[in-house]
């Protein structure tokens, strides 16, 4: 049992030595700020929302903060509410984040 412990510890470990763990904090909290945007956007509780969904490496993939915008507003075409506020806020919030990659495997 305690072999089994200490393995998982190491494996823990690893996990944030692969992801910063200060940047997937960020991420995490960011994530559930857009669902609790989503939700008052779209009126409703996480269950019942609409499948919309905003992928963070991608926006950090575009080239631009306009690329950024239209990518959200495409995302967001069938919200009734105004989404623009949420779409500035978003974009302010991901200034400066990276992209997560996966976790390279060790070739052994």
């Amino acid at each position: 049992a305690v072999v089994q412990v200490q393995q998982r510890r190491h494996q823990q470990g690893k996990v944030t030595v692969k992801y910063d763990r200060k940047e997937l904090r960020k991420r995490l909290v960011l994530e559930e700020w857009i669902v609790e945007q989503l939700g008052q956007l779209y009126g409703c509780e996480e269950e019942e929302m609409p499948e919309v969904e905003i992928d963070i490496d991608d926006l950090l993939d575009a080239a631009n903060e306009e690329e950024r915008a239209l990518k959200l507003q495409e995302t967001l075409v069938d919200c009734y509410k105004p989404t623009e506020e949420f779409i500035k806020e978003l974009l302010t919030r991901i200034r400066g984040m990276r992209k997560l990659s996966p976790p390279q495997k060790k070739s052994i």
